[in-house]
């Protein structure tokens, strides 16, 4: 299943960007899209914390955690008309210093 996952990891500013070639029903049990991507990060060699992820959703916000001592919010983005395709989304918060 991980190595599905593109390896593609890119940010700009504050935000990091990656597809996942699987469709995940995020909406239906984050704590599984939550733990495929931190997973995804282990293995680029982030070190990764988790801080919160949500039990319901009532958004595309999933959790929040601690990626190489900076605080992220992961949510996940779907672009209509081009198919199954999730992006995930790490949007910087704060710096933990």
């Amino acid at each position: 299943m991980f190595n599905k996952i593109k390896t593609a990891l890119f940010g700009k500013g504050n935000v990091i960007l990656f597809e996942l070639d699987d469709w995940y029903a995020w909406y239906k049990d984050p704590q599984k899209f939550h733990n495929t991507v931190v997973t995804h990060l282990v293995k680029e060699g982030k070190k990764v914390e988790t801080i919160s992820v949500v039990n319901k959703v009532f958004s595309n916000k999933i959790s929040i955690l601690i990626i190489d001592g900076i605080k992220y919010e992961l949510s996940v983005r779907i672009y209509q008309g081009l198919g199954p395709t999730q992006t995930v989304v790490l949007k910087e918060i704060e710096s933990k210093h």
